[in-house]
């Protein structure tokens, strides 16, 4: 028994572990809390100057040195060999690695603090711009080009508004791990604290490692609250340029001209834009006849090779030349691609100034046939500008495809390896090549806007003002009739009430809108149903729980069951009383009577067969006569796919009625036997030798039971020997091709062996004791046999 002195410095240890650990927690937390607010701006105190960017940058660097100091330290040749009794292999990797992510995740922290931030005047530019330095009327080219800008800048502001979205959703995630990796840190405070002597290095070890955890969370939670609020920056500024672009879009469109100097200045423009690209194509012509060249000359190489070699015997050098011939055909086959592309691209051009030309056409027309077919003829340009896209999208995939092999294939061979030069000079081919298919795929998609834009802002209105009053006039009285419609009183039904003892009787009418009604809110509950079913059957398959065709079994038993509570449900909440289809009722007992006999049999048993799960789905039968296995079970019937796929409906009644032989009710092994004759004089055992390995090296049948063979019988002609062996029926098997392999593979051993099959052997005796007599018919010049 303890003494009470014992006691209570027992109390008073423990007392102060408590106030210990609760001191580490606030420390921990309040740095935390502190880098937190450092980040937002905020001041946590007054007077502190850790709140401020040269601190907060100052700490930063402190953890950084801190981490490249320990890692320095754990990455020593003898680093494994001092570590604490109870530390593992595995805690010094995970310690390492959070070490580097301190390492990493800091200096871009560091990089991004050091960065200048852009500056925001453009939200005030807006309200002080002016107006353009030229005179109006403005050039309609001008105008396209402030909206293409408009463009651009929606879409960076949307991937920003996106990043900005996903960092926030991240941050939140990273709050959390924060939080419990500064309990964690606590806790191993606290268990430091309580360690024994033996057990101390340990303890202090993982609570350095947890340390290290903690300041990784929360540097990377800084870093992600930095890159939020440098992208809220980024927002602003776009916000900013989108307000002025928009005020220069309203200015320009207010007084805007396409004149003939601008169409000239677009044909000047598209000219020289040809010319670039025809010099550029004799470039390629140039290298393509080297290109072909080089081809030739490799292959010239490779054929020198091939004939110096001795016959039947490959020369040294065969898969180097060999690979030189592709590389050299592959690049020349992606240059003859860009000069095939190059001599296209005119027509492009030609396509983009005739559609500014239809475009000068509907602006500058009055008459409304003109500006119609005008119009159709800028809905031509931009299917075929489509058509344009959709083939530049092909061979953008089918180029990044090539690209992505290449580079592994250059990942995977050393640099000291000849051919890592000639595929990094096959890579270089195709990445040119790819970069001309995303340049044409870059003008094409700024075209088709520029011409759906065109089309949207030049398509008449729908709305006219002389009709508008009477299609209203007309789609009120369309409301009224739907209206009379929707309130059509199919029947009434008398419904009564309770109040305050007296019972009051009246007609409810039952309207075509409440059957639609009730109509609607089951199809609609019944397809959420559905889905629920559908996604819960998912779930089960893919954990394995149960076989596919089985959860589709259960799902349609399961949305029966639904669809009669869902019946009773929407009768409720539309309150509407069943007695409403008592009309429905003799008509139902004469069909439950009589035409219904079989279906309600053949559901009870249905049910009884899922009871009792002697057959399930995926089994193998035999019932009727008809062998196959079960796909479904449903409510009335059962489909049986057998050996040819065809599918057979049965009843479920004969499930139960009839005899029904089922091959995998305990297990899916099944037994199969094959009969061979072989020729008398033949040694039994060497047959049977033979037979039992042909079968145990065929993949498909069971290794236990093992297959044998036995001497079944003595033939007229032959020794009768019988292979039994085992199969998996179910899993992809089928005997029939099973029994042609093995007796492929016995007649192969058969030839090996020299064992020959029998053959049907009769002896014929004649009588010499009476002559032969031949009987005359009289119908043919020859004599026949009697």
């Amino acid at each position: 028994m303890k003494s009470p002195c014992l006691k209570l410095a027992s109390f008073r240890r423990v007392i102060l572990v408590i106030l210990l650990s609760m001191a580490w927690s606030a420390l921990v937390h309040g740095q935390v809390s502190a880098l937190k607010d450092a980040v937002q701006g905020k001041d946590s105190s007054p007077s502190s100057e850790a709140e401020k960017p040269e601190a907060l940058k100052k700490r930063i660097e402190q953890w950084l040195n801190s981490a490249r100091e320990t890692l320095a330290v754990l990455d020593a040749p003898n680093a494994a060999s001092l570590l604490p009794e109870g530390i593992s292999q595995a805690d010094l990797d995970q310690r390492r690695r959070n070490l580097e992510g301190m390492i990493l995740v800091t200096t871009r922290w560091l990089k991004s603090i050091d960065t200048p931030k852009k500056a925001t005047p453009t939200q005030a530019e807006a309200p002080a711009w002016t107006g353009f330095k030229e005179t109006p009327p403005y050039s309609i080219l001008m105008l396209d080009e402030l909206l293409n800008v408009r463009d651009g800048i929606k879409t960076n502001l949307t991937s920003n508004q996106s990043s900005l979205a996903n960092y926030e959703h991240l941050l939140q995630s990273l709050i959390g791990e924060t939080k419990s990796a500064e309990d964690e840190v606590s806790a191993k405070f606290v268990e430091a604290q309580k360690a024994d002597e033996a057990a101390s290095a340990a303890t202090k070890w993982r609570l350095e490692a947890a340390r290290e955890k903690s300041r990784l969370l929360a540097a990377r939670s800084g870093a992600f609250e930095n890159n939020c609020q440098n992208l809220k920056d980024r927002i602003a500024v776009t916000n900013g340029e989108l307000a002025l672009i928009d005020k220069k879009i309203a200015v320009a469109k207010s007084n805007v001209r396409f004149t003939e100097e601008d169409l000239t200045k677009l044909q000047k423009i598209s000219t020289e834009r040809k010319q670039a690209i025809s010099q550029e194509a004799e470039v390629i012509a140039k290298r393509v006849k080297a290109a072909k060249l080089a081809r030739n000359q490799a292959q010239t190489a490779l054929d020198a090779l091939v004939a110096s070699a001795p016959a039947g015997k490959d020369p040294e050098g065969l898969d180097l030349a060999r690979f030189r011939v592709e590389v050299t055909q592959g690049r020349l086959d992606s240059l003859q691609f860009i000069s095939e592309w190059l001599d296209g691209l005119p027509s492009l051009e030609n396509l983009g100034v005739e559609a500014y030309q239809i475009r000068r056409t509907i602006l500058t027309t009055t008459g409304f046939q003109e500006r119609a077919v005008a119009l159709d003829s800028l809905r031509d340009i931009l299917e075929r500008i489509q058509a344009w896209e959709n083939v530049i999208n092909t061979e953008v995939a089918s180029s990044e495809a090539d690209l992505s092999q290449l580079e592994s294939r250059v990942a995977s061979v050393p640099e000291d390896d000849p051919r890592h030069g000639m595929i990094s000079e096959q890579r270089a081919t195709k990445s040119e090549k790819l970069i001309l298919i995303q340049r044409v795929s870059q003008s094409v998609t700024t075209l088709r806007k520029l011409v759906k834009r065109w089309i949207t802002e030049h398509s008449p209105k729908t709305e006219n003002s002389e009709t508008f009053p009477r299609v209203k006039l007309l789609a009120s009285n369309g409301w009224m009739a739907l209206k009379g419609l929707w309130g059509f009183e199919l029947m009434s039904f008398k419904e009564s009430i309770v109040v305050d003892g007296q019972t009051i009787t009246g007609n409810i009418p039952f309207t075509l809108g409440s059957l639609l009604r009730a109509l609607l809110f089951f199809v609609i509950c019944y397809w959420i149903a559905s889905r629920i079913a559908g996604r819960i059957q998912r779930s089960l398959v893919s954990r394995g729980h149960i076989a596919e065709a089985q959860a589709k079994t259960l799902r349609n038993w399961a949305m029966i069951v639904v669809s009669v509570f869902l019946v009773i449900g929407t009768l409720s909440f539309l309150k509407i009383p069943l007695t409403v289809f008592a009309f429905f009722g003799g008509a139902l007992a004469i069909g439950l009577g009589f035409g219904m006999q079989t279906l309600i049999k053949n559901f009870i048993s249905g049910i009884i067969v899922l009871a009792e799960r002697k057959v399930r789905v995926g089994d193998v039968l035999d019932v009727d006569g008809i062998i196959g296995s079960v796909t479904e079970i449903n409510t009335r019937s059962s489909i049986i796919r057998g050996a040819d796929d065809v599918e057979t409906m049965i009843p479920n009644s004969l499930f139960l009625e009839n005899r029904v032989t089922n091959w995998t009710l305990s297990s899916s092994r099944m037994r199969r036997n094959l009969r061979v004759g072989v020729a008398y004089g033949t040694q039994p055992q060497q047959v049977i030798e033979v037979l039992t390995e042909s079968a145990a090296r065929h993949g498909l049948i069971r290794k236990s039971p093992e297959p044998f063979a036995v001497l079944d019988d003595f033939g007229d002609s032959s020794l009768i020997f019988t292979l039994y062996f085992w199969l998996n029926i179910g899993e992809g098997t089928n005997p029939s091709v099973v029994a042609s392999d093995l007796r492929i593979m016995i007649v192969k051993r058969f030839a090996e062996l020299e064992i020959g099959f029998s053959f049907p052997q009769r002896d014929m005796h004649l009588s010499t004791t009476e002559p032969l007599q031949v009987e005359w018919t009289g119908k043919s010049d020859e004599p026949t046999l009697p």
